[in-house]
């Protein structure tokens, strides 16, 4: 049976003993600057700097599979 989890202590203790602390790190300092860099970034509709970011990533994510689907096809 899965846990159900609420956000907190459990879940933080969860996620730590789940995770590469050198990793989050290094993901939490590029974090910080991405958005510090992406503040700058206007899109007309007041959308939040980490939205914008997620929204970036997805879309390179989407285009690395696109890359790797063309890629399969000898495209």
């Amino acid at each position: 049976m899965a846990k159900v989890y609420t956000y907190g202590k459990d879940l933080v203790q969860e996620v730590e003993e789940n995770i590469d602390e050198y990793i989050f790190f290094d993901f939490m300092v590029a974090y910080k600057t991405l958005i510090g860099q992406i503040k700058k970034v206007d899109d007309g509709f007041n959308t939040t700097p980490h939205s914008q970011l997620m929204d970036y990533l997805m879309h390179k994510l989407e285009d690395e599979r696109q890359e790797h689907h063309e890629s399969q096809l000898g495209v």
